[in-house]
């Protein structure tokens, strides 16, 4: 492929993606509209806008590290388990008597070891991602029942009670450290070399082999990131759980995934944005928030979100289709 077409196509992905990015927000602000007349007086509050922060915050944080994946052409199954292992294992150190600072660094180093293996394993062993991801996804759920024995591990650090609970000012802690990481990982992913590495690998792996890329390397720092974020929101959810849980991650891995697509990642790789994933989540978000204000029953929420999952992603097929992509 010469410059000239290459440079074509992708300023041509750019212009599709800031248009996917603003299609997404207006779907947010008709959403907005639509339930500040329905539900005046209980939607469009402070309070609910910050649950609605709350209950993604967790999700965005790792949906990043799953964007960083699957803009690879991976995928990672395990970070449920991983998120659930890294709050026990703090918690756990922490019950015997660890500093509680160390305790959160090995809690956070336990999701770095679950990323680190996964890259190690898909790198060297050539195996596909999703069988790694979801062997380790096993491992990590075995380790939570091992060291809890299927019972929660309580904490009483107010440091990180804070983090899942706590609020600056009217804002959700949680919420900031969520805006710090997207912001964050979205100029790691756009603004330097590693971002763009990273996009050429999904795009496509033998051409960035060929260009002298270390394919190998950059994937498990991917996957590693995936691990470092997993163990950041594997704290934050001890703290809103008052411990570690072993049920704490579950179907994380499934909302990540969905938040990363409706945000408009590819599962072939080489396309995808932090910013994207973010407004993935908070589409899904606002519309399960939008759902239990309406009193549908939580049995057709499930429902509903699964068909927006398919409409949005019908939808952005149908328009690369157009465009010729």
């Amino acid at each position: 492929m010469s410059q000239n077409a290459s440079a074509r196509q992708h300023s041509m992905m750019k212009r599709l993606i800031q248009k996917r990015e603003s299609a997404m927000f207006a779907v947010l602000l008709l959403i907005f509209a639509v339930m500040s007349i329905v539900k005046t007086d209980t939607f469009f509050t402070m309070e609910n806008l910050f649950n609605i922060t709350k209950q993604i915050s967790i999700i965005t944080i790792v949906a990043v590290g799953q964007t960083f994946v699957m803009i690879t052409g991976g995928i990672d199954l395990s970070v449920g388990y991983s998120l659930s292992l890294a709050g026990i294992m703090m918690a756990k150190f922490m019950s015997l008597g660890v500093n509680p600072v160390l305790a959160i660094m090995l809690g956070i180093l336990t999701g770095i070891v679950i990323g680190f293996l996964n890259g190690f394993l898909i790198t060297s062993l050539k195996l596909p991602p999703f069988i790694v991801t979801l062997g380790t996804a096993n491992i990590a759920r075995g380790f939570t029942y091992i060291v809890t024995k299927g019972f929660p591990i309580s904490t009483d650090s107010q440091f990180v009670l804070d983090l899942g609970n706590g609020y600056w000012g009217p804002i959700p802690i949680m919420t900031v450290i969520m805006i710090v990481i997207v912001i964050v990982a979205s100029y790691a992913l756009r603004k330097n070399a590693f971002g763009l590495r990273v996009l050429s690998i999904g795009g496509n792996e033998t051409a960035a082999l060929l260009s002298g890329i270390n394919v190998r390397k950059y994937k498990v720092i991917v996957y590693t990131i995936a691990g470092v974020l997993c163990g950041i929101a594997g704290i934050i959810m001890a703290g809103r759980l008052n411990g570690g849980n072993p049920n704490a991650g579950l179907g994380t891995d499934m909302d990540t995934i969905a938040a990363s697509i409706v945000g408009g990642t590819s599962l072939a790789g080489g396309e995808g944005t932090v910013v994207g994933t973010l407004f993935g989540a908070l589409l899904l978000g606002v519309i399960k928030n939008a759902l239990v204000l309406l009193n549908v029953n939580m049995y057709w929420q499930t429902v509903v979100v699964g068909v927006v999952i398919i409409s949005v992603c019908a939808l952005d097929r149908l328009a690369q289709s157009k465009r010729g992509i």
